[in-house]
């Protein structure tokens, strides 16, 4: 049995695939083997892998779908329900991201000398067409969070699946949402329940390249809102400690009914829906802006009362963490006034003319 599972999730990335996989073998931790979900590609990219399957024997896998799914959630999904992720630890990759040589080494070790279920690396977005680095994400936390939590810390976690290495066990029958807007943060808050540590590292051991014509930039609405309404049905389930984290038998859900990890996710909702869902449906063709900015201030009010009194949006809080907490307090006043709309204007300015992007 291999200690890691590496899922790899493609569709049409025959210029892309060969080099994520030459970087993998190439790893200097060997113990792993790779589960690829290839979903009905039409390019050669199913003849690259079946390749390197015959020089690789025993080393990858495929899961081949009768039909394509369509998203990214589906994909992981089909992987998790295969029966093929035999590792002690699993960790999922998109075909086209670029790893450290020892990615997968730096990883194992910090998740095994924490004892932690999930390890975290920092990672860098490279604009594809420029090889800019755009920013990096994951730096400045501690090496290790406990949960359930004392402050705000996982609120600034960043949310995908591909800087993070997790236990196997904790997963359990949890699963991606079928949405392609926040799936992976809404994923994540599920395994919190049946996660006691959380390990990371300030080294950047992935480079996650960005396209002008990825989904992060052409979001449809309807995800938005389907991704909206799944972190507030999350958020009730915490509040009212009606999580199940169920595990091997086990009922986990220690972190339900939390109040500090009620009030972290609280925050968290606001940096995703309330600011960069904002910025991807500002981003999107098709999409009446202001209108969207109108809903969600009334998706904030119906189910988070404008977050009167939620601790970690107050300013005294939102100060400690720099000038990313004073933006944020920022846009919640804003909200309240009914003109985030200004904030959008001044940070596509910003993006534009100093060609750098910031993560919130």
């Amino acid at each position: 049995m291999p200690k890691i599972t590496v899922v790899i999730t493609t569709y049409n990335l025959e210029a892309m695939i060969g080099a994520c996989l030459d970087e993998l073998l190439a790893q200097t931790f060997q113990d792993f083997n790779i589960l690829v979900v290839d979903d009905k590609s039409t390019d050669k990219t199913a003849d690259i892998v079946s390749a390197y399957m015959a020089r690789f024997p025993g080393r990858i896998s495929t899961v081949l779908p009768e039909e394509n799914l369509g998203s990214p959630s589906r994909t992981r999904n089909a992987a998790l329900d295969s029966g093929c992720i035999d590792g002690d630890y699993v960790i999922f990759l998109d075909g086209d991201d670029s790893i450290e040589p020892d990615f997968l080494e730096s990883l194992y070790t910090l998740v095994v000398e924490a004892d932690a279920d999930i390890a975290m690396c920092a990672y860098e977005r490279v604009d594809v067409e420029t090889g800019r680095v755009l920013c990096v994400e994951m730096q400045g936390f501690p090496a290790v969070v406990d949960l359930p939590p004392v402050d705000d810390t996982i609120s600034f976690f960043n949310v995908s699946v591909w800087n993070k290495l997790i236990r196997t066990a904790i997963i359990g029958d949890v699963r991606f949402p079928d949405f392609c807007a926040g799936e992976d943060l809404c994923f994540f808050l599920r395994l919190y329940a049946n996660c006691n540590r959380i390990a990371l590292t300030e080294r950047v051991l992935l480079h996650y390249r960005v396209r002008s014509a990825s989904v992060t930039s052409n979001t449809p609405l309807e995800d938005i809102r389907a991704f909206a309404a799944e972190l507030a049905k999350l958020y009730y389930e915490l509040r009212d400690g009606a999580c199940s984290g169920v595990v091997n038998g086990d009922t986990g859900g220690a972190i339900c009914g939390d109040a500090v990890f009620t009030d972290a996710v609280e925050l968290l909702v606001f940096i995703h829906i309330g600011v960069s869902m904002a910025l991807r449906a500002s981003d999107t063709p098709g999409i009446n802006v202001r209108q969207q900015l109108s809903w969600t201030r009334l998706f904030f009010v119906e189910h988070f009362m404008l977050f009167k009194g939620s601790r970690f949006l107050r300013f005294g809080s939102l100060r400690r963490r720099g000038v990313r907490g004073l933006a944020l307090w920022v846009c919640l006043l804003l909200y309240k006034l009914r003109s985030f709309g200004v904030f959008l204007f001044f940070y596509k300015l910003f993006r534009r003319v100093s060609r750098r992007d910031i993560k919130f």
